[in-house]
C-alpha cells in the first residue's frame, strides 16, 4: 500500500503490513501529519500510546493505531 501525506511524500506500507509494530514516521503517514506533530502528540499524550524498545526506539502497536483512527474518524476530530 502506497500513502500520500499532506507533504506530497510517498510513504510505503506495503512492505511492513504484515509487522505489529510502526515507527512514528510510519504513524505520521497514516495520520497524514508531520513526523514533528507526532512526537509532540507523543510528548503531551495524544493518540496512541508509544513503546519505548530501547533508549531511543519508540514503536507504535497498529491495532492500537488502527483504533486510534477509526475512533477519532468517528468523532469527527482530525487526527
Amino acid at each position: 500500500m502506497i500513502v500520500r501525506d499532506n507533504f506530497s511524500k510517498t510513504c510505503h506500507l506495503g512492505a511492513q503490513r504484515s509487522e505489529d509494530w510502526l515507527t512514528s514516521a510510519e504513524l505520521a503517514c497514516l495520520a497524514r501529519v508531520s513526523l514533528s506533530t507526532v512526537r509532540r502528540w507523543a510528548r503531551q499524550g495524544i493518540g496512541p500510546r508509544p513503546h519505548r524498545v530501547g533508549p531511543r526506539l519508540v514503536r507504535y502497536h497498529r491495532p492500537e493505531v488502527e483504533t486510534w483512527l477509526t475512533g477519532t474518524s468517528k468523532k469527527g476530530e482530525s487526527a
